[in-house]
């Protein structure tokens, strides 16, 4: 057993925790026939973790994790991917066929020039001659300074300009093509520039998955039956509310998934853990339709998230009191919680707000198109400044 503390958390890995058959967890079929096991064992860090994120990952394989979501953003690529040699020494998996690995593009490497090679070490650190999915991370090259606060902001930041996004996307086809990846995807995306995307591609260059923001009290529920129409596979992150996310993505207004109510009440019914209720909720939604991303570093709570994508251990009128029916009889828990602001992505002509991210008011077909924008709004801002009061 490896028992330490890291701060408020535990850190707990005890081989006497039995694993299980991952032929028992639920698996999709994307576009081109690929299975896809629901559950995926996330490895994005807050900073408490990171030291921990190897032997977090090979206890995950060894209870029965099969599949992995990485990203060149969360800065321990090698680390799974030392996870996984050492999974294939102790017999945990036979080769790296048995396992699903995601992996994403970060947004400094989406000039086409970058791509390729960003994807070469992706490949190198983890150890694989090919990657079953990889996600573009969010839809613009905007970056930020690893471990900065909420406050931070990159001026050369910019929105959706889908002429640079598909000059990017055609240089992830080309290594599709090449069968590094077998599967493409986006994460992030909101509707109006998914339908840009999928206006522009032909059949076998569509994505399989769109990656997004899933938990109780924040379902996007509308958004991921439009994605599901469109035939892609929707896999939620922050899954369980993500207690330990970084500290920019954290507000006072956000409430936690695991002590709603109605999820603890559930909990209490069913004799599970609320994480347990959460997870099994993301699994049976919408016709098991979908995936989620979860992380622990307890071999008990890494075998329980687990679990959770193997049977309907919720009942239909319970899914009911999650997810609801847009009756009065029947609200639903979703109260728009969203966990993930994304500010500190923010270009000037955003003004600080961050739900122009989100809401599709800000998207452009071209750079001569948000050329002409960013022009018109330094001339109204320029006024602005210059005629409103601003007392001292």
């Amino acid at each position: 057993m490896i028992a330490k503390n890291a701060g408020n958390e535990m850190v707990e890995f005890d081989m006497n925790v039995e694993p299980i058959d991952p032929a028992s967890v639920h698996k999709v079929r994307l576009q081109n026939g690929t299975m896809m096991p629901v559950a995926a064992f996330g490895t994005f860090h807050s900073d408490w973790a990171q030291d921990y994120m190897k032997d977090a990952t090979l206890e995950a394989i060894r209870i029965g994790w099969r599949h992995i979501d990485t990203a060149r953003a969360y800065e321990n690529e090698h680390d799974v991917g030392e996870a996984i040699r050492k999974a294939l020494k102790r017999g945990y998996i036979a080769s790296t066929e048995e396992l699903f690995v995601t992996g994403k593009l970060w947004n400094g490497h989406m000039k086409p020039k970058d791509v390729a090679p960003a994807l070469d070490n992706t490949l190198k650190a983890l150890g694989l001659d090919k990657i079953d999915l990889y996600l573009t991370h969010w839809p613009w090259p905007n970056v930020h300074t690893p471990g900065c606060g909420p406050e931070h902001r990159n001026p050369d930041a910019v929105p959706y300009i889908h002429e640079d996004f598909m000059e990017t996307w055609e240089e992830i086809l080309k290594l599709k093509k090449k069968g590094k990846i077998i599967n493409v995807g986006t994460s992030n995306h909101t509707r109006a520039i998914m339908k840009l995307l999928l206006r522009d591609v032909s059949d076998n260059e569509r994505p399989a998955v769109n990656q997004m923001e899933l938990h109780p009290l924040f379902q996007q529920t509308e958004l991921r039956r439009y994605f599901q129409s469109e035939a892609l596979t929707c896999v939620g992150y922050m899954s369980l509310g993500s207690p330990n996310r970084p500290e920019r993505d954290k507000f006072r207004e956000q409430r936690a998934d695991m002590m709603d109510p109605t999820i603890r009440e559930i909990a209490g019914e069913t004799g599970i853990s609320p994480a347990q209720v959460g997870l099994n909720w993301a699994y049976q939604r919408e016709n098991k339709s979908g995936g989620y991303v979860a992380m622990a570093t307890r071999s008990d709570w890494i075998k329980e998230n687990l679990k959770a994508a193997t049977a309907d251990i919720l009942t239909p009128a319970q899914m009911l009191r999650i997810s609801g029916d847009g009756t009065k009889e029947n609200p639903g828990i979703d109260a728009n919680n969203r966990l993930i602001y994304g500010q500190v992505f923010l270009w000037p002509e955003a003004e600080g707000d961050w739900r122009v991210l989100w809401d599709d008011s800000q998207v452009f077909e071209t750079r001569k198109n948000y050329k002409k924008f960013k022009k018109a709004w330094k001339s109204y801002n320029d006024v602005k400044i210059e005629t409103t009061f601003r007392g001292q």
